[in-house]
């Protein structure tokens, strides 16, 4: 008897930033190649990789011994080497070599990259986003970006479905009509320490010792991070506006702004008293505290607040995130996703299953 292979389908795929998500998702799209092949037909063919220095380009597909060499390289500090090392090339021009068809991945953490995203979108390839700025960003970047043949999933909560079960109710008709969300892990962390009665600067500290912080503590409190996220999901209630239009609470006065970081970790106890008196008053009745996006009637508002503790975003783990949709058929009882809302892996994981996704159509 003869045999025949099973044909599969071959998709290009192109990586922007090989930082830790992006070897995080090299690492597992080399891993699940059975898988891919066994539930969906499917070879995924990583035909660059584009970092800060350099680009690894080959239109055929790179081979998995030349990815984790990358991946070893980048993992102890050393710059990308290869053959297949493209000098002088840069992300944008990179786009007009790409196969067609082809699925564009950014994992940055910049908006210097949109410009590629953008003609990428123009050639047809379609796009996946874990950096958040390009959707978070002027109105004309989302309005190239999001249309068609793009996920961005983590984006908002890592891998929980977030995007997807509002695209979800969208696409079904349903009238969303407000969705709440604890969206960042550090300043869940700080309101739980906060209604825990433990002083705001030891919490500040403690949360930078343990890693849960950025370096500079202050792009955390300042809550921006987690306004981009809601800014994402009111864009997808078909709210035009931008970060200007959102409003955030601080957990820091700007006049801390121009101190260095050693300097406001020495001066943030001076805030104590008065995020010790806010808690307080925000937890009367049993409330609990969060840090909290409220999304409603047009407006995107981001802030300290107290919740009932019957409610789902009460009830949530400080260690979790959750967003909350309440909508004409989920109005007594909201839907709720919730789980781990950050880390490298769980992110890689949930810019592969954006990957498949498009891939399988």
């Amino acid at each position: 008897m003869s045999s025949q292979l099973t044909p599969f389908h071959s998709q290009p795929v192109f990586l922007l930033g090989f930082g830790g998500v992006g070897r995080a998702l090299a690492r597992q799209l080399i891993a699940a190649r059975e898988l891919h092949l066994a539930r969906r037909h499917l070879r995924l063919e990583v035909v660059g990789i584009a970092d800060s220095n350099n680009i690894v380009f080959e239109p055929t597909g790179l081979d998995d011994a030349t990815l984790h060499s990358l991946i070893a390289q980048k993992d102890v500090g050393q710059k990308m080497s290869a053959p297949a090392i493209q000098q002088g090339l840069t992300p944008l021009e990179a786009i007009t070599h790409l196969p067609p068809n082809s699925i564009v991945v950014d994992t940055t953490a910049t908006d210097h990259i949109v410009p590629a995203l953008l003609a990428a979108k123009v050639a047809g390839h379609a796009v996946v986003l874990a950096n958040k700025l390009p959707v978070a960003g002027d109105l004309a970047w989302w309005d190239t970006i999001t249309p068609s043949r793009a996920r961005w999933e983590t984006t908002c909560g890592s891998a929980m479905p977030v995007i997807s079960t509002l695209t979800t109710l969208l696409d079904a008709g349903d009238e969303v009509s407000k969705i709440e969300g604890s969206l960042s892990g550090t300043l869940a962390y700080l309101a739980a320490q906060l209604e825990a009665d433990k002083p705001f600067g030891d919490a500040v500290r403690e949360a930078k010792r343990l890693g849960y912080t950025e370096p500079d503590p202050r792009q955390d409190l300042g809550g921006r991070d987690a306004g981009r996220k809601a800014l994402i999901l009111a864009r997808m209630l078909g709210y035009r506006i931008g970060m200007d239009d959102v409003s955030i609470e601080s957990l820091y006065p700007a006049s801390m702004d121009n101190l260095s970081v050693d300097e406001f970790l020495r001066e943030v106890d001076s805030l104590n008293e008065q995020m010790a008196q806010r808690a307080a008053a925000l937890t009367t009745g049993g409330k609990k505290l969060r840090y909290a996006a409220v999304v409603q009637d047009g407006k995107c508002e981001l802030k300290l607040l107290g919740a009932d503790p019957n409610t789902k975003l009460g009830a949530i783990q400080a260690s979790d995130s959750i967003v909350v949709f309440t909508s004409k058929h989920f109005s007594s009882n909201p839907l709720a996703v919730s789980g781990r809302g950050a880390g490298q892996e769980v992110t890689a994981m949930g810019v592969l299953g954006d990957i498949v996704s498009l891939a399988i159509g």
